[in-house]
């Protein structure tokens, strides 16, 4: 099966009355959000750890864990109005087909004295939690002996200052 990754055809195809669409729809949201059928906190990991060039482990998986969506800091600096309509449909989906939503990954800034939990995929998710006023499902990864280093790559969100509810839409 060919995912589609344009959030708009993501959408169109999730809002189709046809089911073989809603389908392809639902895993290509999927596939954007890195967790595919099987998957687990590790691949996440692995994920996250393959865009930042580090070795997953040096790194901590938390399992996946619920968590307030006010405390997680935006490592971006605006959301995407398609994006948040794929997830809207996606949700949608998801409710009406009893299957799971897929984890954002974050990172555990301990040593911050402020900004601890840094969004490195699901910001979109996030802001969307946030407005159903529910939880959302999080990994936290511990970067362990890389922490200075990974703490670098992320020093917008220590620039920006700003939780990922808040961000602005475009």
């Amino acid at each position: 099966m060919t995912r589609i990754k344009s959030p708009i055809e993501i959408t169109k195809l999730l809002d189709s009355s046809d089911p073989i669409e809603r389908e392809l729809g639902y895993q290509s949201f999927l596939g954007r959000t890195h967790w595919l059928k099987g998957y687990t906190s590790e691949d996440l990991c692995r994920m996250a750890c393959t865009q930042l060039q580090l070795n997953p482990a040096h790194v901590f998986v938390n399992p996946p864990k619920m968590y307030s969506t006010s405390i997680l800091w935006a490592s971006q600096t605006r959301l995407e109005a398609e994006k948040l309509s794929m997830v809207e449909s996606a949700y949608r989906f998801i409710q009406n087909h009893g299957v799971e939503f897929p984890p954002i990954v974050v990172w555990n800034f301990y040593q911050a004295s402020r900004i601890k939990l840094v969004i490195h995929d699901g910001h979109h998710r996030a802001w969307f939690f946030n407005n159903l006023k529910h939880h959302v499902k999080v990994v936290v990864l511990d970067p362990i002996s890389d922490y200075a280093d990974v703490e670098a790559r992320f020093r917008l969100a220590f620039q920006l200052r700003k939780l990922a509810i808040n961000l602005p839409i475009y």
